[in-house]
């Protein structure tokens, strides 16, 4: 079920080196049941829990709970979906203990195990009561990967547990009662060694669909009639870039980019053929000609961008582009910048990290071998700040406006900014390099009348 693959690495530990391909044997590794929710490289894949069953239930063990919950979760509209259902073993309000989940995606709940709460050797104290680990949930008896039967993890979160108390009727027996996620508690991993440099580096199923090999996909709607973009997970590529024999998790995924024909460690691209059997990785130098860009105007600023690159087939591959000297070199062709993360210049403790999306697929921007190039991303980033006041809603089975109101002390004031790049890009997540990358304070702002007079102060609870 495994898919032929082609990614790029370069193996660098401390600088450039340029040398032969060569193979590197895979190894396959599973992942500690507590880790495996914050392992980076991707979410895996989502379904919602509710009381109806889907069509696709051909057969099932008889249920116990009267209220047993059904969902199937997919990465894509197109991809094939994982049926599940969860039981109360002893019985009904006694609480949810037994998970089923359609591993051979036959529709026939009853030749897949039945699984239990994962084992942890201590619950975390911030973990919500009605959010539940389980696993280790096994691939199909007889699929191995480099060796290794692939296991996977589901995480329950059950958010409108009241309304099982309540009699819904089948009107209302869709309506969303939690969500599961599920995740894939495996890797392949092995070190490349170039010219005595050695290299970390993994194979992750990052949208937990069995399969390794594929592409991000991208999704455009209309929202408000504004077109909006995003990408799928596909699977991953993971990178030790900073030695530390892991593969480290942050909100910016530093160590882990998309699938696809190109990847950075550094400023430079190299490639990687993922073998016919997935037991090897063959490294070799990107020798095809690039094309220059300069990140404008501030391009020292720039730790990376990501952008989309357009296909022959209209398709569009997500790379990663390291930077060195505030530029980046990439394959000819038409991009769209995607998002952009930025590091402030200052003292190591104090530096300031942001990151940053363009949800609006613009016209894409041609970029040529041997010709100068520009794209427009990072600072200066502009502040957009909109106000909107309306009466309060009051409580009610539909909501219902107060009478006139004559203050403006009797209305609502809601705020919203937004910090824009020059890109067009939209920042929203920001962590600064103390303790190990702890958020910095939330920003503050100030009302003032007409007269510059201070009417309110705070700060941006959710900015």
């Amino acid at each position: 079920m495994i898919r032929r693959n082609c990614i790029s690495l370069l193996a660098v530990l401390g600088g450039i080196v340029t040398a032969a391909a060569g193979d590197f044997p895979l190894t396959f590794r599973t992942i500690p049941a507590k880790d495996v929710m914050a392992f980076g490289g991707g979410s895996g894949s989502y379904g919602m829990l509710s009381l109806t069953k889907p069509a696709e239930v051909k057969k099932e063990p008889k249920a116990v709970s009267a209220h047993a919950l059904y969902g199937q979760c997919r990465e894509s509209r197109d991809a094939a979906a994982f049926l599940f259902r969860l039981d109360e073993s002893k019985g009904d309000g006694k609480g949810y203990d037994r998970l089923i989940v359609d591993m051979n995606q036959n529709g026939d709940l009853t030749d897949d195990p039945v699984i239990e709460r994962a084992v942890l050797s201590k619950e975390r104290e911030e973990t919500p009561p009605d959010q539940v680990l389980w696993g280790p949930i096994p691939a199909p008896a007889g699929q191995k990967v480099a060796g290794g039967r692939p296991v996977y993890f589901a995480q329950t979160y059950i958010f409108n547990g009241e309304l099982l108390r309540r009699d819904l009727g089948t009107r209302n027996a869709n309506i969303p009662i939690g969500q599961l996620r599920l995740k894939a508690g495996w890797y392949l991993e092995t070190t490349v060694e170039l010219n005595g440099v050695k290299q970390k580096v993994g194979v992750y199923d990052a949208n937990s669909d069995l399969r390794l090999g594929a592409g991000p996909q991208a999704v455009t709607y209309t929202n408000r009639g504004e077109k909006v973009w995003y990408f799928t997970d596909g699977d991953s590529l993971l990178v030790d870039a900073d030695g530390s024999g892991t593969f480290d998790n942050d909100v910016f995924q530093s160590e882990s980019c998309a699938f696809g024909p190109i990847v950075y460690l550094g400023a430079t691209p190299y490639k990687v053929a993922l073998a016919a059997d997935n037991t090897s990785l063959r490294v070799e130098p990107w020798t095809e000609a690039l094309a220059e860009v300069s990140l404008m105007p501030h391009g020292d600023q720039v730790r990376s961008v990501t952008l989309a690159w357009e296909q022959p087939d209209a398709s569009w591959q997500l790379i990663r582009a390291g930077t060195a000297d505030g530029k980046i070199k990439v394959p000819p062709g038409n991009y769209r910048l995607y998002a952009c993360d930025l590091l402030g210049k200052a003292a190591l403790r104090e530096q300031v990290m942001a990151s940053g999306y363009q949800r609006t697929p613009r016209k894409p921007v041609s970029f040529a071998a041997g010709k100068g190039n520009s794209l427009p991303c990072g600072a200066p980033l502009e502040i957009k700040v909109t106000a909107q006041k309306a009466k309060p809603k009051l409580p009610g089975f539909l909501f219902r406006e107060p009478t006139d109101s004559k203050v403006d002390s009797e209305f609502d004031l809601s705020i919203d900014a937004e910090v824009v790049g020059a890109g067009g890009e939209v920042y929203s997540t920001y962590l600064k390099k103390e303790k190990s990358w702890e958020r910095p304070p939330k920003p503050t702002f100030t009302i003032a009348d007409a007269q510059g007079k201070k009417v309110k102060d705070g700060n941006l609870e959710y900015g």
